[in-house]
C-alpha cells in the first residue's frame, strides 16, 4: 500500500482550473519531485497535500487516513516548508523551535532544541532575533523543525532557494536519512542539479495533469 495516495484531484480558482485529475502514489522511502513551468500548479498541489487548501474534488490518503474524514490527524503527520518560513522575527531560533514544539504537542527539552539549531549551522546565532537573519538562515531554521519530530510526509516548496553549498549538502543528507527511515517526500523545485544527488521520481505538471517518469505529455 502506498503511504501517500491521491486520486482524481481537481482544483479551481474561480473558473480557472489549475489541477485536472491528479493521480499520485508514493510508497514509504520514496521522493517525488514536481517539475513544471511557473503557474503549472506545483505550489497548489503542495498546498492541497498540506491541507492548507480544502479538497474540492478527489481523494487523498496519508498512511491510510482519508483527509476528508481525518484532517487533524493527517496534519499531525506531515511537515510543510514553503516559501514563507512562518518564523517569528522577534523570537530567537530556540524560541521559534520551542513555539513549534508546543504547537504540535511535542515534548522537546532545551538540549534537543539546541542540538537542532547546531545541526543546521546556526549555533553562533542562538540568542539573536530571527528578524536579522538572511533568507538562507531562515530557511535552515525552518528545516530544523524536521529534527524535532518524524512525520510521515515532508512537503517542500523550492527547498534549495537561498541555501549555500553547505546548506544544500545538509538538506540532501537530511532528506536521505528521512527517506531511509520510511518517510515520503514531495517537493517542487527548479534545481535539477541539486536534486540529482537524491534518489527520486520526477513528475511533471502540464496543463493541470501530472505525468510520471517516462510518460510523454502533449506540447
Amino acid at each position: 500500500m502506498p503511504l501517500l495516495s491521491v486520486q482524481g484531484l481537481h482544483h479551481c480558482f474561480g473558473r480557472h482550473r489549475v489541477l485536472n485529475g491528479i493521480h499520485l502514489a508514493l510508497e514509504a522511502g520514496n521522493c517525488g519531485v514536481l517539475l513544471g513551468a511557473n503557474g503549472s500548479g506545483k505550489s497548489t498541489l503542495l498546498a492541497l497535500l498540506s491541507t492548507r487548501f480544502r479538497l474540492q474534488q478527489g481523494h487523498y490518503h496519508l498512511a491510510g487516513l482519508a483527509v476528508a474524514e481525518h484532517g487533524d490527524m493527517v496534519r499531525s503527520r506531515l511537515l510543510f516548508v514553503g516559501h514563507h518560513t512562518h518564523l517569528y522575527g522577534h523570537l530567537t531560533p530556540l524560541e521559534n523551535l520551542l513555539f513549534f514544539a508546543d504547537l504540535h504537542g511535542l515534548s522537546a527539552a532545551g538540549t534537543v532544541l539546541r542540538e537542532a539549531v547546531v545541526a543546521v549551522g546556526l549555533e553562533k546565532f542562538m540568542e539573536q532575533p530571527v528578524r536579522w537573519f538572511s533568507a538562507g538562515m531562515k530557511k535552515r531554521l525552518a528545516l530544523a523543525r524536521l529534527l524535532l519530530f518524524q512525520p510521515d510526509l515532508l512537503l517542500l516548496d523550492e527547498p534549495y532557494s537561498a541555501l549555500d553549498q553547505q546548506g544544500v549538502a545538509w538538506l540532501n543528507e537530511t532528506i536521505s536519512q528521512f527517506l531511509q527511515r520510511g518517510g515520503v517526500v514531495v517537493m517542487a523545485s527548479h534545481d535539477p542539479e541539486r536534486i540529482a544527488a537524491l534518489p527520486h521520481q520526477p513528475f511533471r505538471l502540464h496543463r493541470g495533469q501530472l505525468y510520471g517518469p517516462g510518460e510523454a505529455f502533449p506540447c
